[in-house]
């Protein structure tokens, strides 16, 4: 049986946000955290997944940049 799976969908456009890592520490991997007027959410990651976040944003922004 596989991992239940969860979307979350939260709608930042026209938002003022702010974004973060907080390191990890012994015990706990670290956090990115967006926060804004909707609250906050946090993802709990290793370096490599908050390094394949980070490649998908800056992949969706040079293509967008490419395209105009």
């Amino acid at each position: 049986m596989g991992k239940p799976s969860t979307a979350i969908a939260v709608d930042l456009t026209n938002e003022s946000v702010e974004a973060s890592v907080r390191p990890a520490l012994h015990y706990t991997p670290a956090v990115l955290s967006v926060s804004g007027k909707f609250g906050s959410v946090e993802l709990l990651a290793d370096d490599e997944q908050l390094a394949l976040i980070g490649d998908a944003i800056n992949q969706h922004l040079r293509a967008k940049e490419q395209s105009a």
